[in-house]
């Protein structure tokens, strides 16, 4: 009867280490495994997330004197007149890059971002290096206004810089910039004489 207990006891014991072994492989991996298992999951998880949108160069459609209608006009500091427009209905007036100015007048170009994926919403820059202007809200001279606008990858676009003010009516060169992540893309120079 003793033997039978031992032998009892010892097939228990051995049964449980066992258990206790496949319940190891299964909760506890070893450190290697575990390395190699969450490089897996990270692997994974890189595929089934999105990448976020990339712009990877511009392509110019037009550019020239526009006119359009302004549907938002806010006070931004980064601009050297004050003035930050969202407008529509851009209609190129012109192709030219010689421009007579008077106010109301429109210089700019017509875009295309290119990248992936197509019709991914991304935020760029439109710069415009001008003449030394003073923004009437800092009244710091400013050879370099910007703003930042959503646009989206594969869709057309504006940016446009108006003479909107009397202080805007200054001649010389206008560059207008498409920046994506500090580099630019895409530019287009205007020489610009002020018109009476």
């Amino acid at each position: 009867m003793k033997r039978i207990s031992l032998l009892a006891l010892a097939a228990v014991t051995l049964l449980a280490a066992l258990a206790c072994a496949d319940l190891a492989g299964l909760v506890g991996l070893s450190p290697v495994a575990q390395a190699q298992a969450a490089k897996s999951s990270q692997t994974k998880a890189k595929k089934t997330e999105p990448a976020a949108p990339k712009v990877t160069g511009v392509k110019i459609l037009e550019f020239g004197i526009y006119t359009s209608t302004v549907v938002q006009r806010i006070h931004a500091a980064s601009v050297a007149d004050g003035i930050k427009d969202r407008a529509t209905d851009f209609k190129l007036v012109r192709k030219s890059t010689l421009v007579d100015a008077r106010l109301g007048t429109s210089i700019g170009m017509k875009y295309i971002l290119r990248g992936t994926p197509k019709d991914g919403h991304v935020t760029i820059e439109v710069g415009v290096v001008h003449p030394p202007m003073v923004n009437p809200q800092t009244h710091e001279t400013m050879t370099r206004s910007s703003a930042n606008f959503e646009r989206v990858i594969g869709q057309p676009e504006h940016a446009v810089w108006s003479f909107d003010t009397q202080a805007d009516l200054v001649p010389g060169d206008y560059t207008i910039e498409i920046v994506s992540e500090g580099k630019v893309l895409a530019q287009k120079v205007f020489r610009v004489r002020i018109r009476d």
